[in-house]
């Protein structure tokens, strides 16, 4: 076959459709010569091939008939069904509390991410755990959200959780695989390949309108294909399980006639006012084309319902225009309700025709919707062919349908790497409470992978091309939290105290969960820790296992008859810098502590009378002439053997005491003097005045302690 000719094969539910296309040398092409066979039995089901020989039977019978046209045709150009593609939505989320994401590198891991999950999802959702069988075709992000808020960018961004949506689309490789088969038993090879959204797409929104944001839809007889353009590129594809065969069958249940007459006089609607049938019990009719539509009008509702929200599902709104292809689309009213449905004005809906094709040459009468795909599918794949690459992941070789810019990320998916764990994940963190204050302590941050495509570094939005050899290694997660008390605490105080001419470091001590532990001791997660630093000398000698011995000695005696037990104890002799101290003083850096060994005191009576909680003598202090004088009087007096003891006396066992109880008299003024010495003397013509508290008193005033007490002689006028 000429070089310049091209045979393009599109397989449809219902038909096959073969074209030869010629290309011109101005880059224009020609529609030399078509063919369209029906199947003869139910041999395609959802874009793919059940039956093979069935098909490839229709298949040889075209290629016979256009080879006497054009001489033997050994290769074809064909298209994979749109509506076997499988859209689905997947999600992927990074905690980035511990540190935000600063690279486009990590957003690319992140959309991955998500498209795997959506990988996962698919298989779960064909109850197939195989899901490397089915190959990524294409993927876009439809939002950022950071705390579940939508955002335009993670990049520097500070929040806990990070996350992102992407529509991802799948082709399953059996449908290229039994595509293959069938050619090859029709005696063709497939020389090129495309997908049909895609075929049709070239054709009709070339890349300089593909900016726009448009929906194609290629209405056929078993299902509805769509795909979408905006910034650039097509950003989605999804398949919807009406078309025109539910048009057909509505016609054929209303009016009672077979499915082939139904089919033509459906298409007869599209150029016919009036259409004339006979149903199958043999009575002929004639209807409008007003009558008819009315009548199938839920059908019509139903297939314009189910591409609307297809759309809006796919694209998140109404797109800027709709073209309608295939011969669904002459469904007469579709136009209009698509348009109320998806809130567009009528004019942003068109159906078109391989005559809106600006890269072909007018040649065919037949200038309907229904050819745009065939002929796309021979310019496509001449233009656009869909290649497969082979490249080596980790040793295992693998092929990838490169429908657009493969990158090493794609491979990765394709060769079954868990992407949710490409990244080392942080290491956990430790709760613990430390001097009655909860803390967190975070663990280490996880590494990034290590890529190598080529012996070079890479990244996973290297591209990738046929033949590389890549080799990956996951990141490592980061450390758990690891954290000694000391570091915990991080108030370490080092002090000496010099003990009996030695100087001793003391430090900061540290108990866990009621523990003494050494400051270097390993923190786990809900410990509790308290720190305190030996601030008294008590603690000092209990910490330094210093013992300082608490002598005691203990007697009984006989209080008039009745046992008393005696003991008295002393603590060694503590100085601190010189100075008497008891053991719980405090130190301070440099200081010189010491401690002398001294026997013990003897028991006196006094050591008694404090437990028996009585005082021995009765006092009373007063002011006499501004000189504070303290009265005594005995309240009791103790008798040993018939001597009487002051409080200094030293008991000893079984002593036999008698207490004698004195009755108790008030203190008076007169009292005074058996302690002072009234050394003045009356002067001529003066008197003896005596004062309490200013007031005038006598020798026999009684008197209590706090008294101001004056004794003077004046001059009486």
């Amino acid at each position: 076959m000429d070089k310049n000719l091209l045979f393009a094969l599109d397989i449809g539910t219902r038909s096959v459709v073969g074209m030869i296309l010629k290309q011109h040398q101005n880059g224009k092409y020609e529609v030399l010569h078509m063919k369209v066979m029906e199947h003869e039995e139910r041999s395609m089901l959802d874009g793919q091939i059940h039956h093979i020989p069935a098909v490839a039977r229709v298949i040889k019978n075209i290629k016979e008939q256009l080879e006497i046209e054009t001489g033997p045709l050994h290769k074809v150009c064909v298209a994979a069904a749109g509506r076997a593609l499988k859209t689905v939505k997947g999600r992927a989320e990074k905690d980035i509390s511990g540190t935000p994401i600063a690279s486009k590198e990590e957003v690319l891991h992140m959309e991955l991410a998500a498209v795997q999950q959506a990988q996962f999802q698919l298989a779960s959702m064909l109850h197939d755990s195989t899901s490397q069988l089915y190959d990524c075709v294409g993927y876009s992000v439809l939002h950022y959200y950071l705390d579940n808020h939508e955002i335009g960018s993670f990049i520097g961004q500070q929040g806990n959780v990070a996350s992102t949506d992407v529509i991802a689309t799948f082709l399953p490789r059996v449908v290229v695989e039994s595509l293959i088969r069938a050619l090859r038993e029709a005696g063709l090879e497939m020389e090129a390949l495309t997908l049909e959204p895609i075929a049709a797409i070239n054709v009709l929104i070339p890349p300089s309108m593909r900016k726009l944001n448009v929906a194609l839809v290629d209405i056929g007889a078993g299902t509805s294909d769509i795909a979408l353009t905006a910034e650039g590129t097509v950003v989605a594809y999804g398949m919807v399980p009406v078309a025109g065969d539910e048009i057909t069958e509505s016609i054929s249940s209303e009016f009672l006639l077979d499915f082939p007459v139904a089919e033509e006089m459906k298409r007869s609607l599209w150029q016919n006012e009036v259409v004339e049938f006979t149903d199958i019990l043999g009575f002929p009719a004639k209807k409008t084309k007003q009558e008819v539509v009315s009548t199938i009008n839920s059908a019509i509702e139903s297939l314009a319902d189910g591409i609307s929200r297809e759309i809006l599902q796919l694209n998140g709104k109404a797109p800027q225009a709709v073209m309608l292809v295939g011969g669904g689309s002459l469904t007469p009213g579709l136009r209009e309700k698509m348009a109320e449905k998806l809130c567009l004005p009528i004019e942003r809906i068109a159906i078109r025709g391989i005559d809106a094709i600006s890269s072909l040459v007018p040649s065919l009468q037949q200038k309907g919707p229904e050819f745009v795909t065939p002929v796309g599918i021979g310019i496509a794949a001449r233009e656009n062919p869909v290649k497969y690459v082979t490249v080596t992941v980790n040793q295992k070789t693998l092929r990838l349908f490169e429908v657009k810019k493969l990158t090493i990320g794609d491979a990765l998916i394709a060769g079954g790497a868990d992407l949710s764990k490409l990244y080392g994940k942080p290491g956990m963190g430790l709760m613990v409470r430390i001097n009655g204050e909860v803390k967190m302590f975070k663990g280490g941050l996880g590494s990034h992978p290590t890529i190598i495509m080529n012996d070079k570094e890479s990244s996973l939005s290297q591209e990738i091309h046929e033949g590389a050899v890549i080799l990956y290694e996951a990141g490592k997660n980061g450390d758990c939290a690891s954290l000694t008390v000391m570091e915990g605490v991080r108030n370490h105080v080092v002090k000496t105290l010099n003990i009996n001419g030695t100087p001793i470091e003391i430090q900061t001590q540290y108990v866990v969960n009621h523990e003494l532990v050494s400051l270097d001791t390993v923190i786990k997660d809900r410990d509790e820790v308290v720190s305190f630093f030996p601030s008294k000398i008590s603690e000092v000698l209990e910490m330094k296992g210093i013992e300082i011995n608490q002598k005691e000695s203990s007697i009984s005696v006989l209080v008039d008859g009745k046992p008393i037990t005696l003991s008295r104890s002393s603590d060694n002799g503590l100085y601190l810098n010189g100075n008497l101290i008891s053991s719980q003083f405090l130190w301070d850096n440099e200081d010189h502590f010491t401690f002398e060994h001294e026997s013990n005191k003897p028991i006196t009576l006094k050591d008694l009378l404090v437990k028996l909680q009585i005082n021995l003598p009765q006092s009373c202090t007063v002011t006499f002439n501004n000189e504070e004088v303290t009265l005594m009087k005995p309240l009791y007096t103790c008798y040993r053997k018939g001597l009487s003891l002051e409080e200094d006396s030293v008991l000893y066992p079984n002593d036999e005491l008698h207490m004698e109880k004195r009755k108790q008299h008030p203190f008076i003024l007169q009292d005074i003097f058996t302690k002072v010495d009234l050394s003045i003397y009356p002067q001529s013509g003066e008197t003896l005045i005596i004062l309490k508290n200013n007031e005038k008193a006598g020798f026999q005033t009684e008197i209590e302690s706090g008294d101001h007490l004056e004794v003077k002689f004046e001059v009486l006028i």
